[in-house]
């Protein structure tokens, strides 16, 4: 792979970070008016000796942990990632070996604190908003998938900052950050994979004990990396099986006391392990309060499993296409390089629109978790509407972040192994190990369709006159003159969406949520595009303006052809109806 320093060489990510990104809006809200800082000159406490006075101390602190960041990705995991991948993992006798190759990378990223960039200061975390957080994911992984995976797990804990009560924080989190814990959601059942308010995986409480007896899949690293410890953040039944979601509860498990049954053999991330994971009278600690674990808690925690996977894409995406680009103005045909025939220009250029597309909503849906989530205001307050305004966007956008952009990494990888022709259909070029990895994107953490179903209410009732999705929209491009394209895309977009609610029957609306939702991406990305066109200036202005008209000529062609799928469906059901 391409070897330099992923965040430093990259132009668009640079000018989000430097340029498009409003600090001064989400700096102050996460930082709570610099309370560390002010912790630290009172107590010393080695753990907050970075937090920033200031902003512009936080937006030093922040660039310097994407540099360590970019470096560590792109100069050294980058130059094993395919390595990693051929020699994959061993699994005998309950233990799973990791290549060693892998283990000396993640060490990098450790000694760096990027493990536990997700953690508040306190507890030894790195303490950067979620806006950070996926841009640090996106630059893991555009060098591989596997390493990021092992890495980035840890993360998952930041839940217990939620939900689990002060004395659990304080006991398990700087634990599990000072063991280089790996983490896991125990969701996944052999039998119910999405379906989790039918989950079987039993807890029962013997005096002041908890223990878990069940069988989960799809474990992703529940093993540790070769010695290091791990948990399950476990979801189980504490009711009845007639009580259904409300009768579950969330533990952890420590891997001491589960067994690893067997890993996969999968089509891609083939360094991360995914396992089988056997509970046996197994000892757990409730989380938070029982009955609230899928209800309140996994919910929160697929949210941010739902911003890592758009990172995932967008990192991967971008990876690809750069290989591509390379190759194709190395690759001599006909006189020229490949990347000068107008037809492989044309998917380059259209790989690099389409990401920067993906990077806008990527930074966008973390945002709006930012925008509410650290926000503790009064009741009544402005800043308590704000919290619920972006609360709602956040439930809209996320999921819709997690289908748009693990959907187009698969379609930009397909084109950048096209790019390549028959080299990168063999295991000489990265292309081959990033095709195989694109494709879980799209399934774990909640496939499109749960994706789809999870945003189709939010968008639709948004779109009232007084809809919180029709505000957003028009927020989006306050005070920015945009193109009469995008105009025209909001326009369809608005026929489209009458169309789908003038469906009665429900079962048929559903068979048409995907073309709502697609169309809805199409519409916020285009609008992103517009606004970081307008806050650009010289070349990259010139970039983005194209980039933003071949843009909306595409989206109008798919809100089209949505269009005409939804209200000939209609007509047709009038039809016979009528017959």
């Amino acid at each position: 792979m391409i070897q330099s320093n992923y965040f430093t060489t990259n132009e668009d990510i640079k000018e989000h970070f430097y340029h498009l990104i409003n600090w001064n809006e989400i700096v102050p809200v996460y930082e709570r008016n610099f309370a560390d800082a002010q912790e630290y000159a009172k107590t010393g406490e080695p753990r907050l000796e970075m937090a920033p006075n200031n902003i512009d101390e936080a937006i030093s602190y922040y660039e310097e942990i994407l540099k360590s960041c970019g470096e560590i990705s792109g100069m050294y995991v980058s130059q094993v990632a395919q390595d990693v991948d051929w020699e994959g993992l061993h699994f005998q006798d309950g233990q799973v070996t990791h290549p060693q190759a892998m283990v000396d990378v993640i060490q990098k990223y450790h000694e760096a604190g990027l493990g536990p960039a997700g953690f508040k200061r306190k507890f030894g975390g790195l303490g950067v908003p979620n806006v950070i957080k996926a841009m640090i994911a996106e630059l893991m992984y555009r060098s591989d998938s596997s390493i990021t995976i092992a890495v980035g797990s840890m993360g998952l804990a930041s839940i217990l900052e939620r939900c689990a009560s002060e004395e659990m924080q304080n006991e398990w989190i700087p634990k599990i950050i000072e063991n280089k814990y790996c983490v896991t959601m125990g969701l996944s059942e052999p039998d119910f994979g999405s379906d989790l308010p039918n989950v079987t995986t039993k807890a029962v409480q013997v005096g002041d004990q908890w223990f878990v007896t069940g069988t989960k899949r799809f474990q992703t690293v529940a093993c540790g990396i070769n010695g290091d410890p791990a948990l399950t953040l476990t979801l189980a039944r504490t009711g009845t099986q007639e009580s259904g979601a409300r009768g579950l509860s969330f533990f952890i498990v420590e891997s001491q006391n589960y067994s690893i049954q067997g890993i996969e053999k999968k089509l891609g991330i083939k360094a991360s392990a995914t396992c089988e994971v056997v509970y046996d009278h197994a000892k757990a600690h409730l989380v938070g309060r029982e009955g609230y674990g899928l209800v309140k808690y996994v919910m929160g925690m697929l949210n941010g499993a739902r911003l890592s996977v758009s990172s995932q894409g967008t990192g991967i995406a971008t990876a690809a296409w750069e290989e591509a680009k390379k190759y194709a103005q190395e690759r001599i045909q006909f006189g020229k390089p490949i990347a000068e025939i107008p037809a492989v220009k044309r998917m380059l250029d259209r790989m690099e629109r389409e990401i920067e597309g993906m990077r806008c909503l990527m930074v966008e849906a973390a945002y709006s978790v930012d925008k509410y989530y650290w926000t503790t205001p009064d009741a009544d307050s402005q800043e308590l509407s704000d919290a619920k305004f972006w609360e709602k966007v956040a439930n809209t956008l996320t999921p819709i972040s997690k289908y748009y952009n693990s959907e187009m990494c698969n379609d930009l990888v397909y084109d950048a192994l096209q790019v390549f022709g028959g080299a990168g259909y063999t295991e000489d070029y990265d292309l081959s190990r990033l095709y195989r990895d694109a494709r879980i994107t799209n399934i774990y953490d909640g496939t499109t369709q749960i994706q789809v179903n999870a945003a189709i209410g939010g968008i639709t009732s948004g779109m009232s006159k007084t809809g919180i999705f029709r505000q957003y929209l028009d927020q989006i491009i306050l005070g920015i003159e945009v193109s009469d394209l995008l105009n025209k895309v909001r326009e369809e977009f608005e026929s489209l969406v009458e169309a789908y609610k003038s469906i009665s029957d429900s079962e048929v609306r559903e068979e048409f949520s995907f073309e709502v939702v697609e169309s809805a991406a199409r519409l916020v990305v285009g609008s992103l595009m517009e606004r970081a066109k307008a806050k650009s200036s010289g070349e990259r202005k010139a970039k983005r303006e194209l980039n933003c008209q071949k843009f909306h000529i595409d989206s109008l062609a798919i809100l089209s052809g949505n269009g005409i799928r939804i209200r000939e469906s209609v007509h047709e059901r009038i039809l016979a109806a009528t017959v």
